[in-house]
């Protein structure tokens, strides 16, 4: 038998354990509880902490929170709406407004300890199970195949499948030995920190050969603040001289900005000292992976969030599908599919930019492609299947429908990864801001208008 029908003949404590409840995960527990399986997702941290992040959601990310019903919390939350994108190229301001379409009137850079909060929330009421504070120290297997996690502590959770959505470093995929399908030669060492009292309308960002900075207006009138360098830069200063090198690197990139934020800067800071963006393997017997634990990219491209916001409905619908009876594999190969399809023409550009061997002509050509990238991305959201998965389910999972919880799995194997490059608790129980963009009309070597 295929799907969780065949699986039914196993015991399971739930229909899909996901590991990690930050953005990814807990966006996939909620959809698939909305869906109506039974779903566990599991964190080390605790409930509504903060995390490393550029905090800056792109259109199609936006676009996600409004069609699962969030984007309302996040505005009443304060969280400023951002009117328009400003790239600073050495001396040369280039000003793209932001053109409101539907529900998505701007962009939104929530802090992660609102919106991860959120999401939980979300996902709680639901009827998904959360517990923070909790580490997966093991698989539990039949053969080769995963049914269930080994908690801290000693006990054991059987599932039919588990989702690894547990970053970068993610547990589930050494566990399961994911593989590398792709890995970038470089990456960008980046500071950030917050200021008080700056301009909250706009993302702006600055760059000079060799450097970057950025000021992404979050909750609480404080702005993020970023600096990006080559990965030796920071380890020449060493991490006891950020501070430091943070306000050296944002007085070359960004004089008026450095004493515009001269006395704001109000902490905390927090450092990344660089590691090279991945493509892993997506899935195998009983398992997938999802944000940042699948495809990680330099925070220089600012897509983490609304990477983890669309992998993760991306997911939940071929999880659905396998629940209506589709063949897991072929369901799960047609995620994977999906996925590299829509992030594959936005690495080269993003390799580009962190590789800093870029003059301010490349850096521009570099941002038009991610845009016209990114402008494909939101009309993939947009294709996304309605009533959308994110809409409260009242069926139990016995009476899930194919063709209203899934995209269609039928598509061609697209070309690896690699190849691209080389072209161009329970709560029950970094970066230049690029933004989804329309290229018609727009000249070589600028950003398109948003």
């Amino acid at each position: 038998m295929n799907g969780f029908a065949g699986w039914h003949q196993r015991r399971a404590d739930y229909d899909v354990v996901v590991v990690g409840a930050r953005l990814a995960g807990a966006a996939t527990a909620m959809l698939l509880a909305r869906a109506g399986l039974s779903v566990l997702a599991v964190d080390r941290a605790r409930y509504g902490t903060d995390t490393l992040s550029t905090h800056a959601l792109t259109r199609a990310g936006v676009l996600q929170l409004s069609r699962w019903g969030l984007l309302g919390a996040l505005r009443a939350a304060g969280t400023p709406r951002v009117e328009k994108v400003v790239y600073h190229y050495g001396d040369e301001p280039v000003e793209i407004p932001v053109r409101p379409r539907g529900d998505v009137d701007g962009l939104y850079a929530p802090r992660r300890a609102l919106l991860d909060r959120l999401l939980v929330d979300a996902a709680v009421a639901a009827g998904a199970e959360i517990r923070h504070r909790v580490a997966v120290t093991d698989l539990h297997r039949d053969g080769s195949r995963v049914t269930g996690v080994r908690l801290a502590g000693g006990e054991t959770v059987r599932a039919r499948l588990v989702v690894g959505a547990d970053g970068a470093r993610s547990t589930i995929a050494q566990l399961v030995g994911a593989a590398m399908r792709y890995t970038a030669t470089a990456s960008t060492a980046t500071i950030y920190t917050f200021a008080d009292q700056l301009p909250a309308d706009a993302y702006r960002n600055w760059f000079r050969p060799g450097v970057g900075a950025g000021l992404i207006p979050t909750n609480a009138g404080q702005a993020n603040l970023w600096i990006g360098v080559p990965m030796a830069e920071l380890r020449q200063a060493g991490h006891r001289d950020r501070a430091g090198l943070f306000h050296r690197a944002l007085r070359r990139v960004a004089p008026r900005l450095a004493a515009a934020v001269a006395g704001q800067v109000s902490g905390p800071w927090a450092t990344f000292p660089g590691r090279p963006g991945f493509v892993r393997q997506w899935w195998g017997p009983g398992w997938a992976l999802v944000g940042d634990a699948a495809y990680f990219k330099d925070p220089i491209s600012a897509h983490g969030m609304t990477d983890a916001l669309i992998g993760a409905e991306e997911l939940a619908r071929a999880v659905t599908a396998i629940a209506a009876g589709a063949d897991e594999p072929t369901a799960l190969a047609g995620y994977a599919r999906r996925r590299e399809r829509l992030i594959r023409p936005m690495i080269p550009a993003i390799e580009r930019l962190s590789s800093f061997a870029w003059d301010l002509t490349g850096l521009k050509q570099a941002h038009t492609e991610i845009n016209q990238a990114m402008r494909a991305e939101w009309e993939h959201v947009l294709s996304f299947d309605v009533p959308a998965i994110g809409s409260p389910a009242t069926g139990s999972l016995d009476q899930a429908s194919a063709s209203t919880r899934s995209s269609s799995l039928a598509a061609s194997p697209p070309a690896s990864v690699a190849t691209a490059t080389a072209r161009g608790t329970s709560r029950s129980s970094s970066s230049a801001a690029v933004t989804a963009a329309t290229p018609v009309g727009v000249r070589p070597g600028r950003p398109a208008a948003v």
